[in-house]
């Protein structure tokens, strides 16, 4: 739950180093560096650059459902680490935080999200549930296409697998068909083609197979890999002319896009053994001949980051060409011959044909760890925690029946003014709050019950003050270990946070 003394940051392109030299001795609390025997740490970082409405909502949501408390990269920062000026300044100071962790801490999880469009709706316990559950059941897939029973005897460094989940997106963007980000990505969702909507090239018909940049999940080990590979290709390729040299999402994707094309050939070459070079792939979405960028690689080269997309917004869903399927809604109806809770879908929002009526069922992992939130705020409550979950509206996709984990607002922004007031925990957003600092500042776990076989806690606690309430709260900025405290960052927007919608 906290760090011991720095280490230099230091990694396969060292050109970082001139943003990332800090030593001394900090103090996120508690005091051990490394996890305990069998517990592991879940980190919480927010790229943000200064104070605004839009980036309170995520701490406070964050910390109602029970996650770390949120580490700020590049806070005040100026030149190449000021995120107001350039977007990749997102890939150097989370870089930076990466690598000031040792290596004892490799195996922890570390979730990034954008800092001023994203709303968490699930507790921290059930996005580490789906985050396993969704990349073991890839792994499985992953090693069944290369002829293997189980992906661990998939062996090498470039060895196919998945362990980094990033939100999905229905356009490559930036839109350029010879990117590989665009054109060189899986194209088995599991997801049908037309589930969506019509095939008739409108974006929100789009199957969600694209990467987006602003929500990551993944062990730091392969996350500071990855970060080390982006900004080494950002060093290499940047070109000011370019519209979206600053854009951090182009150069993520076609690492990922140069990741899906090296698996197909090493595919091609598992069934054909012809030594291909290249593959005859169709660019995915490609709507003309767009000249493609062939990946080249050299002996040694890392080409495999371990990259994956949450296309079924289990944990992250994106809103672009997504608002005619996700709403929020009660699930309020018992499930026939069995126990839970079910919400009935009447709307065809996707216009099919030969629409029928159906049912959404609101998984029992979900129900249990909002209800042990709810048991938290007992004495405000009118009525039981477990008898309310009937009157909760949740943020649901009517395609993938996923109640997702969180919502990212790409596009116009004050769509999260109307969004905020129909979350779930709005109306005990105050007590809940208070109640979520009491708990980590007991120093309880994220979950009761091992997940993935492990224990998982808080990777950054609160300083040790006598506050338990609201002012208690706050985020660290960055390795600095600056503590920012509720008053000076949220305070000046409790009413739009705590109040009631005007």
């Amino acid at each position: 739950m906290g760090f011991g003394k720095q280490s230099k940051c230091v990694g396969s392109d060292t050109s970082f180093g001139k943003y990332c030299t800090k030593t001394r001795e900090i103090n996120f609390p508690p005091k051990q560096a490394t996890s305990s025997s069998g517990t592991f740490k879940f980190h919480l970082l927010i790229p943000a650059s200064g104070p605004h409405l839009q980036l309170c909502r995520p701490v406070v949501s964050s910390t109602i459902l029970g996650y770390s408390v949120p580490v700020f990269n590049g806070w005040n920062k100026s030149g190449e680490l000021d995120a107001s000026v350039t977007h990749l300044a997102k890939v150097r100071n989370v870089l930076c935080y990466l690598h000031n962790l040792s290596s004892a801490s490799d195996d922890d999880l570390v979730l990034m999200i954008d800092g001023y469009d994203v709303v968490f709706q699930l507790p921290a316990d059930v996005l580490i549930q789906r985050y396993f559950a969704g990349t073991n059941a890839a792994n499985a897939k992953i090693a069944a296409r290369f002829g293997e029973d189980s992906i661990e005897t998939l062996s090498g460094a470039n060895s196919p697998r998945q362990t980094i989940l990033f939100g999905p997106e229905k356009i490559c963007y930036p839109l350029d068909w010879s990117r590989p980000g665009c054109w060189a990505i899986p194209d088995d969702l599991d997801i049908p083609e037309g589930a969506f909507g019509p095939e008739n090239d409108e974006l929100s018909h789009n199957q969600p197979r694209w990467l987006n940049s602003g929500t990551i999940m993944g062990p730091v080990g392969d996350m500071r890999k990855l970060f080390a590979a982006t900004l080494k290709r950002i060093n290499e390729t940047y070109d000011p002319a370019h519209e979206y040299s600053d854009s951090d999402q182009r150069y993520l994707s076609d690492v990922w896009g140069e990741q899906g094309y090296w698996r197909s050939v090493a595919r091609h070459e598992l069934y054909f053994h012809d030594g291909a070079n290249a593959t005859d792939r169709t660019p995915a979405g490609d709507p003309g001949e767009t000249a493609r960028i062939i990946p080249t690689r050299v002996r040694g080269q890392q080409t495999e980051f371990h990259i994956g997309i949450d296309y079924r917004s289990e944990l992250f869903q994106t809103r672009v060409g997504s608002d005619h399927v996700i709403e929020h809604v009660a699930f309020d109806r018992p499930i026939r011959d069995r126990t839970g809770l079910s919400t009935f879908v009447t709307n065809n929002t996707i216009e099919s044909p030969h629409f029928k009526p159906y049912h959404i069922i609101l998984p029992e992992n979900v129900v249990f760890s909002v209800s042990r939130l709810l048991d938290g705020i007992s004495h405000v409550l009118e009525g039981r925690p477990q008898d309310l979950i009937t009157s909760i509206r949740f943020g649901t996709n009517f395609v993938t029946k996923s109640v997702y984990g969180m919502f990212h607002c790409i596009g116009e922004k004050t769509y999260l003014d109307d969004l905020w007031y129909r979350l779930w925990f709005q109306q005990y957003g105050q007590p809940l709050f208070e109640a979520a600092v009491r708990s980590v500042k007991e120093g309880k776990k994220i979950s009761d019950t091992p997940i993935d076989g492990r224990k998982w806690e808080v990777a950054h606690g609160y300083p040790k003050t006598p506050e338990t309430d609201l002012q208690a709260g706050g985020v660290w900025a960055d390795f600095d270990g600056e503590w920012l405290s509720w008053g000076e960052l949220c305070g000046p927007f409790e009413g739009d946070l705590f109040g009631d919608r005007i």
